[in-house]
């Protein structure tokens, strides 16, 4: 008789079953990672909702934070901004960016909100940390009142 390591039909045999306790072993590893990846994302999930939760929170003023000023003036109309004195400094900068960002961006309207919105939150930051405005740019309707 002859020996089984001659015969090619064993050996193939031997190298598939080989290969499949191979991948039958990788399909348990993807298994245990895509588990893994499942738990992970649910942690993503809960951060992202989390984040969220507080960040609509702040916004507010939430129960257990009061209204800075730099949320006044993010929360703030231009109307408003303009009546409240504490604000008005800062509208006058938003104004001036507004009219910056209209020259150089005039043809890119999302580029117009983004820089108005980067400006209102630069200006909103500074108000925070209770940074002095510079003085606010004068504009066209207020020359005529400066006597």
């Amino acid at each position: 008789m002859s020996d089984d390591n001659d015969d090619p039909v064993m050996a193939l045999l031997a190298t598939q079953r080989a290969v499949l306790v191979a991948v039958e072993n990788l399909a348990g590893q993807v298994e245990a990672m895509q588990g893994k990846v499942d738990v992970m994302s649910g942690v993503l999930a809960q951060l992202v909702a989390d984040s969220a939760t507080e960040a609509a929170s702040a916004s507010k003023g939430g129960a257990d934070r009061a209204m800075t000023i730099g949320d006044r003036f993010r929360t703030a109309t231009p109307d408003q901004a303009e009546r409240d004195p504490k604000l008005r400094q800062a509208q006058a900068h938003l104004v001036a960016i507004d009219k910056a960002a209209l020259q150089k961006f005039a043809d890119k309207p999302d580029m117009l909100a983004l820089v108005r919105e980067k400006g209102r939150e630069q200006i909103a930051a500074m108000l925070d940390r209770g940074e002095p405005l510079p003085p606010a740019p004068k504009r066209n309707a207020d020359r005529g009142r400066e006597r």
